[in-house]
């Protein structure tokens, strides 16, 4: 590893650590099988489905929680 070039440039990974402090990251680990479930409903990018639905489910909940 001695003398061997970084893969990325100390830009890159300052923009990554500035990108990490303005979100969460948050794991989640779903049954065997619901990737496919997804693509078979259309669903292409997985992620933004899991954010769209979640940040909505927040939204109605908030909504509620205030009456």
């Amino acid at each position: 590893m001695e003398g061997e070039a970084l893969r990325t440039s100390e830009a890159q990974r300052r923009a990554v650590r500035k990108y990490e402090k303005n979100n969460d990251r948050i794991n989640v680990i779903f049954p065997k099988g619901t990737k496919k479930r997804m693509a078979e409903l259309g669903i292409e990018k997985p992620n933004t489905f899991i954010k769209e639905v979640v940040a909505t489910e927040l939204d109605r909940m908030e909504k509620y929680k205030k009456i």
